[in-house]
């Protein structure tokens, strides 16, 4: 008998001739910038995908498989210009290829490749060995938001012969990963974006032939490719689609959706269930739901199919995974941020662990940052992701016990103790407020940042649970320290930039932070002067509760830095749906009154906002004089977080790890 906390999530199950060791999938995700220009699986991708294995993982799906000689041609904002292009017919990169996937069988996961084509170029090779690349993308519109670029629907322009020729592509694909050792293919259909998906849906498909039209002809292309890659694949490997339940108004239904899986499920073994959108299929906090999809998944499950149902989009939490199996709404769960924000969640999940699972934050920022910065794989709570190519330089061994003593119990100075006391020093955080949270603090106030709040608290509970001493209620000075410890921190962080405006000293004006912490102060009409993210996040839980809100902001958009990919469209959905936000482009503040505040437009126009009260979020400056006033009052001193650039809580993570790691 399992005595595991989560019997359903851990059983294994056996599909065709392959046992999955667990109900825990690895999805089709990237560590999308850690790979190279190589044309083989380098070596932090290696590590990456073969952690997962490691940590539990019982279906891994990798992609990176171009089959066009030609890069996707995609703005390098956009992720899947970074997607990796292995070369998987190169005998070099073959090499590289058999050997991850030997590993990762040798861990006890089974390994998918998935059939995914980021610029819809196809390889298609007749039985005379001629090679044909057809192109089946329409010239990339890039005025088009990054969701629309990629599913422009597929029209005339593609032939029925090529049609034809592209689903026996999909075959010819599998043949190779079938080759070097793989035990599944992972088909992409969801939300429009590859061919069988787009000509599936009614939203997708323009055609007026035998590929267009009624539901019989829109099947007729999916099936056509299964059927390829069936015939290939044999009882030798699985076959899993990413397929969205149903689709946005216009599309098909999930009832549509289910006559579908019928016709296909002869040839599938595995229907992983998606949302009917890209973007919505990454969940972001602004979704209260922590699984938005699992409902979608129990109905196909309820048609009593002939393939395992499974599910993504959120999954994160091990006893809600778990009851969502007990409850016959899914046979697998499938992950992607979990393994990247945990790379050993599989093993928390074994061992029972599942406090000392970090909270993924739903940024989205494993997809990238803002369109400003440059594209680099990063993860808020996991400082090594995307770091491991440099990683091997920064770690040193803690060669004896030092006494730290690290001033500040924010998420910068909790998480510094935290790699610190794991390293076997003894450390002490001082606190100047009652509780430990620092500028993560306002989280409890809002129900749209309860991730960030998850994270608060795990933070808080893991300096709980190690032998951490905690003083709070004191400010510090230098000479409290002076000599007593060898080594301090200074996490100080930031504090909040009071513009020069006439006004911006008067009763009616507040900062960002406190409007949330005390919003019983703030009146009924509301100017925020700064709309990047912490400014539009505060309009829209003062317009939440009830006020009226007027966002302005001196650039020609709001939330200008905010994640680009699988975040800023949601987000921008969320403010447009609050009842009470509004916000002025181009705007810049000349004055602030007792009851209103004036701002010139882009014409040098200036205009006037009744506020009863102003709030003030305009960035931050780094404390860096008072963490500077610590300099030599131990035998070695360091700045961690904020103090040193404000930044985010990617930022700070990374560098509360790498100060920790040279201690």
């Amino acid at each position: 008998m399992n005595n595991s906390a989560y019997p359903h999530l851990l059983a294994p199950i056996k599909v065709g001739k392959f046992i999955l060791k667990n109900r825990m999938q690895s999805s089709n995700s990237l560590a999308h910038f850690s790979q190279g220009p190589e044309k083989y699986p380098a070596d932090s991708t290696i590590g990456h995908f073969l952690g997962r294995a490691k940590s539990g993982a019982a279906f891994v799906t990798l992609a990176g498989f171009e089959d066009s000689p030609d890069a996707p041609q995609f703005p390098d904002f956009l992720d899947m210009s970074h997607f990796p292009d292995f070369d998987l017919r190169d005998p070099l990169c073959q090499n590289y290829m058999v050997e991850l996937v030997e590993a990762m069988h040798y861990e006890g996961s089974l390994v998918s490749g998935s059939l995914f084509s980021a610029n819809k170029k196809f390889r298609y090779e007749d039985e005379q060995g001629n090679v044909e690349i057809i192109d089946a993308n329409p010239p990339v519109d890039q005025t088009l938001g990054a969701t629309s670029m990629i599913i422009q629907a597929c029209g005339d322009e593609v032939s029925n012969e090529d049609l034809r020729k592209i689903a026996k592509s999909y075959g010819q694909r599998t043949a190779v990963y079938k080759r070097l050792g793989f035990d599944a293919v992972t088909i992409h259909m969801s939300y429009r974006a590859q061919i069988p998906g787009q000509l599936l849906s009614p939203l997708g498909n323009k055609r007026t032939d035998e590929f267009g039209g009624s539901f019989e002809n829109r099947c007729r292309f999916p099936l056509l490719m299964l059927e390829e890659v069936r015939k290939v694949a044999g009882n030798d490997m699985l076959i899993e689609i990413q397929f969205s339940a149903e689709e946005p108004e216009g599309g098909y239904s999930v009832e549509e959706g289910i006559e579908f899986l019928k016709k296909a499920q002869k040839y599938v073994d595995i229907v992983q269930v998606r949302s009917a959108e890209g973007d919505p299929n990454h969940p972001i906090p602004f979704e209260l739901n922590p699984t938005p999809f699992l409902e979608l998944a129990g109905r196909i499950k309820a048609a009593n199919l002939d393939f395992l149902v499974s599910n993504v989009g959120g999954f994160f939490d091990p006893a809600a995974a778990d009851q969502a199996i007990a409850d016959g709404k899914l046979d697998l769960v499938a992950m992607a941020r979990a393994w990247i924000s945990n790379p050993e969640y599989g093993e928390l999940v074994a061992e029972d662990r599942a406090d000392d699972i970090v909270p993924c934050l739903r940024c989205n920022k494993c997809h990238g940052r803002s369109k400003r910065e440059i594209m680099t794989t990063v993860c808020s709570v996991n400082p090594k992701f995307g770091f491991e190519a440099v990683d091997r330089y920064i770690v040193s061994d803690a060669k004896s016990t030092r006494d730290i003593a690290i001033i500040g119990g924010g998420p910068g100075g909790m998480r510094t103790a935290i790699y610190l006391a794991d390293r076997g020093h003894k450390v002490t955080i001082y606190e100047k407020e009652p509780e430990l949270g620092g500028a993560i603090k306002h989280a409890d106030y809002i129900d749209f940042k309860w991730t960030l709040k998850q994270y608060k608290d795990y933070l808080i509970h893991q300096v709980a649970k190690r032998d951490i001493r905690v003083v709070l209620n004191t400010e510090v000075t230098p000479e409290m320290v002076q000599d007593r410890y060898d080594v301090v921190i200074a996490a100080v962080g930031a504090t909040p930039i009071i513009p020069r405006i006439p006004g911006a000293d008067g009763e009616n004006v507040t900062i960002a932070t406190d409007a949330i912490i005390h919003s019983e102060k703030i009146g009924r009409s509301v100017v925020v002067i700064g709309g990047g993210e912490v400014g539009v996040e505060t309009g829209m839980f003062l317009a939440q509760e009830g006020r009226e809100v007027t966002v302005i902001e001196m650039r020609d958009e709001l939330a200008a830095d905010t994640t680009f990919m699988h975040y800023r469209s949601m987000f921008q959905a969320a403010w447009e749906a609050t009842e009470g936000f509004h916000y002025v482009l181009n705007a810049t503040a000349k004055e602030i009154g007792p009851d209103y505040v004036a701002y010139t437009d882009a014409e040098g126009v200036e205009h006037r906002i009744p506020a009863d009260s102003v709030v003030l979020s305009v960035g931050m400056r780094a404390k860096d004089e008072e963490a500077l006033a610590f300099y030599s009052t131990g035998k070695r001193f360091y700045m961690v977080g904020d103090c040193n650039k404000p930044g985010t809580i990617q930022t700070t993570n990374r560098s509360a790890y790498v100060t920790a790691m040279k201690i």
